[in-house]
Formats: C-alpha cells, sequence, structure tokens
C-alpha cells in the first residue's frame, strides 16, 4: 500500500504486542503520539513503559496542519478503540519535532510539518476529553530513557536523535532541561566545521549537515556522482536515490565506499558527543533515532573519538548505548511525560519521575 492511498483511507498496521488483546482492568494506561514529518506513531503504554499496542500511519503535511490532527484523532480512537475498555486511559503525551510553548500547548515552528502556531493541545484535548501533554521528541525521549530504560539508575543523561536531523534531550540532576526559552537541545547546529557543508538552518558545518542521515545519503551521492565505484551506484544508475539505510546496508556488507562515509559520520557524530560530555558532564549518553538502528558500524568508533577528545574524568568513563527503543523511543518518551505529569509513576518505586 502506497502514501499516497494511506493518506487517503487513513489506514495502517495496527499491531498487538505479547501484552494481550485487552489491557488489565486494574491498570493506568496513556496514550503516547510520536508525530514526524513522514509517520506517526501510536502506543498505548503501560506504567512500566510497556507498548501494550501500537500503529503507525503516514503523516501526510501536504494536507495541512487541521488534516494532519484529524489523522492523529483517528489514529487515537483506533487504537483506545483496540484497548477495549478506555477507562483504563488517563490521558495523551505527544511529541513533536520543533520549537514549541509547552505552557499553552501550541506548536510554534515545526519546519518539517511547515507549522506555525499551531495549537494542538487545546483541539485535541476538546475532540478526545482526556488531558493532553505537549513535548519535544528528542527531550521526551530522553525522559523516556531516564524513567523506563537505560537511565533509570542516573540523574544526568544526554539523548542524541540522529536521523534526518540531529537533535537532542538532556536530562539534569533528574530533570528535563529545557533551559531558559524552553527550547534546549537543538544539538543539531553546533558548528563542528566552519568550512563544512552548507546546513538548512543557513549556517556551515553544523553537527546534522555532517552526520546526520540526510548527510550520509548526500556524502555517498557525492562520492558516486565523482566516479567512485560502489554497490550504491546500482541505485544511482536506476534512478533512485540514495538513502543513510542503503549506505548503513551496503557497509555492513563491506562496501569499501559505504564503509568510508558510516565512518566519516561515526567520527563526527564523536566529535560532537565529546564537546557535549566535557560541558555536561553526563552520566550516560544515549543514542537514538534511526541512524543509532545501525549502531553497530557506529558506536566504537564513536565511543574512541570521545574518549580520545572529551577532557577527563568524563572521557574516560561515559557509558555511551544505543536506545532501549530502536523505533518507539518518541512514543515511549510521550508516554513516559504524561505519565510523569498526571502523577502515575510513583507504583514503580519511580517518585523522582514526578519531577517532570
Amino acid at each position: 500500500m502506497g502514501e499516497e492511498r494511506d493518506c487517503k483511507t487513513n489506514q495502517g498496521a495496527l499491531i498487538t504486542s505479547k501484552g494481550g488483546t485487552n489491557i488489565s482492568e486494574k491498570g493506568s494506561y496513556v496514550l503516547g503520539v510520536d508525530l514526524g514529518g513522514t509517520k506517526i506513531a501510536f502506543g498505548l503504554v503501560d506504567q512500566a513503559g510497556q507498548v501494550v499496542k501500537d500503529l503507525i500511519i503516514p503523516t501526510c503535511p501536504g494536507d495541512g496542519a487541521m488534516g494532519v490532527i484529524q489523522r492523529i484523532i483517528a489514529g487515537l480512537r483506533q487504537v483506545a478503540a483496540a484497548a477495549g475498555d478506555r477507562q483504563g486511559i488517563k490521558g495523551i503525551g505527544i511529541v513533536v519535532p520543533g520549537v514549541l510553548d509547552i505552557d499553552s500547548g501550541r506548536v510554534v515552528l515545526a519546519s518539517n510539518l511547515n507549522w506555525r502556531d499551531v495549537p494542538i493541545s487545546a483541539i485535541l484535548e476538546k475532540e478526545l476529553n482526556l488531558p493532553l501533554f505537549l513535548e519535544n521528541d528528542a527531550r521526551a525521549a530522553a525522559w523516556g530513557e531516564k524513567c523506563f530504560g537505560q537511565g533509570r539508575r542516573v540523574e544526568d543523561l544526554l539523548y542524541i536523535a540522529i536521523g534526518t536531523g540531529i537533535g537532542g534531550g538532556l536530562i539534569l540532576g533528574g530533570r528535563i532541561y529545557r533551559g531558559h526559552h524552553g527550547n534546549a537541545g537543538e544539538i543539531g547546529h553546533m558548528v563542528i566545521d566552519p568550512e563544512g557543508p552548507l546546513c538548512g538552518c543557513g549556517n556551515r558545518g553544523c553537527w546534522e549537515a555532517l552526520a546526520s542521515g540526510r548527510a550520509i545519503a548526500n556524502r555517498a551521492a557525492a562520492l558516486l556522482a565523482a566516479g567512485r565505484p560502489s554497490s550504491l551506484g546500482a541505485l544511482a544508475g536506476r534512478g533512485e536515490e540514495v538513502t543513510a539505510l542503503h549506505v548503513a546496508t551496503a557497509a555492513a556488507a563491506g562496501d569499501e565506499l559505504a564503509l568510508e562515509v558510516m565512518g566519516e559520520a561515526a567520527r563526527y557524530i564523536g566529535l560532537g558527543i565529546a564537546s557535549l560530555v566535557t560541558i555536561f558532564d553526563p552520566e550516560l549518553v544515549v543514542l537514538g533515532g534511526g541512524v543509532s538502528r545501525n549502531g553497530s558500524l557506529l558506536l566504537a568508533t564513536v565511543t574512541r573519538v570521545v574518549r580520545q577528545r572529551a577532557l577527563p574524568p568524563a572521557a574516560g568513563d561515559v557509558p555511551i548505548v544505543l536506545s532501549t527503543w530502536p523505533e518507539m523511543a518518541g512514543v515511549v518518551g510521550a508516554a513516559a511525560v504524561a505519565f510523569s505529569r498526571l502523577g502515575l509513576l510513583d507504583e514503580g518505586g519511580r517518585a523522582l519521575c514526578r519531577a517532570c
């Protein structure tokens, strides 16, 4: 089924996990939503951070903000209906990549959706009659790792989402760090190489222009255009666009050009992390996002560069690990934010999560 048909029918793949077909009558659950530029992921999540049911549909941003919001409403209703017991669902968490006004529940700017000043919380709460909590996607993913994943035993955590771009979330002193204007974490626009490639923000040499999924694809395409031999050349020959996934797959198969591109990206990822580790001195660094799914190709080089470049003592012992949820970090993070603001994470011995 192609995206065009999906955009018309709003159909996606509903997957029931091992948790069963109906939710427990005694449990509390929230609905988590990860709104991205190409897809919307939904999940019914329990208080242990387990995704009981999930659904993925295309975003179709060309339908405009209200069109996308109607798709979100339909998706939430579909997952809630599949749960079998609406009474156990206590609220909704939704995460969006972009600049947000958390207090008013507005998306100030989400460039990949072409949204400006969209009052998403008010619209969804009115339609669904449930409390809704809005958060940036990378900050929420960091909070999900803190509450349910790799960061359960740490107070200072750095989460880095490497996908089409690069975003970040910081947990400092056991709390989400949002900064003075509420939008801390735009780490993809740190300048790593002032003479580097042009970034979408207008600067040159930003971290995401060097190490993101888009950067990986662009670098491979440039080397192919320069005549470098590679198995990826067959894609270009068919007129297909080379993606970061193509490059990672070719690298795993031993393609020299792809290995070079992935190695270069890993070095740049390591350089960026080294600076952040030196500044924030976290107990743990978690790599998430689409590129992290190919962590076996990256992690050794990233760790080596951090050890070489960050200042001691952090350089020597900060663990660098892959996200607990390669595909659903945004959904689990959205749920963690909702549970925290509802005051429902205390039962698992995590009173600290109320700090969110």
